[in-house]
């Protein structure tokens, strides 16, 4: 089903189905404005990724907890509901953990952009920042994001020395 006219108007990044030598894409696709900052350069890959990560996070989180409330009323469903809901905890517990290392602000950034894709002169009405650099200001918000993400980088050991002053080589 083609989308309406208004819609085409105001959602430009709608792209129509594809049938080539290139892609073979049947649906309507809706470029998010994640899709864009990655598409444009703005963000790498790998913090697109965690980018996408993180908004499956939030997404699992809701649903489990959804899911787990109505197991939690229905007779003989307790079991794997505690289960659930002690994933959907663990969940929680590291999207808190990963906005709090980021920031409050840098954390309503990447809400706005990444989970609820809102257009950016909603992202600026809403953080209080200019529409013109909210972009940026996401872009940063974002490598906070994928640094946080990825948790604390480990340091290998340093290689033994021998007596004569030569390091180990690693296996």
């Amino acid at each position: 089903m083609k989308p309406s006219a208004a819609a085409l108007q105001h959602l430009a990044g709608i792209e129509a189905p594809a049938i080539d030598a290139r892609e073979f894409r049947q649906g309507w696709r809706v470029r998010t404005r994640l899709d864009v900052l990655r598409d444009t350069g703005r963000i790498t890959a790998g913090e697109y990724q965690a980018a996408v990560e993180y908004r499956s996070a939030w997404e699992a989180a809701r649903l489990e907890v959804a899911t787990t409330a109505q197991l939690m009323r229905s007779p003989g469903g307790g079991a794997d509901a505690h289960t659930r809901m002690l994933a959907a905890v663990g969940a929680v517990a590291k999207l808190q953990a990963v906005e709090a290392s980021i920031g409050r602000f840098a954390a309503d950034l990447c809400r706005a952009c990444i989970v609820r894709d809102l257009p950016w002169v909603e992202v600026a009405r809403i953080t209080g920042r200019n529409r013109e650099t909210v972009r940026d200001w996401t872009v940063l918000a974002i490598r906070a994001l994928a640094r946080a993400w990825s948790g604390p980088r480990r340091r290998l050991a340093p290689r033994p020395v021998t007596d004569s002053g030569q390091r180990v080589a690693r296996l």
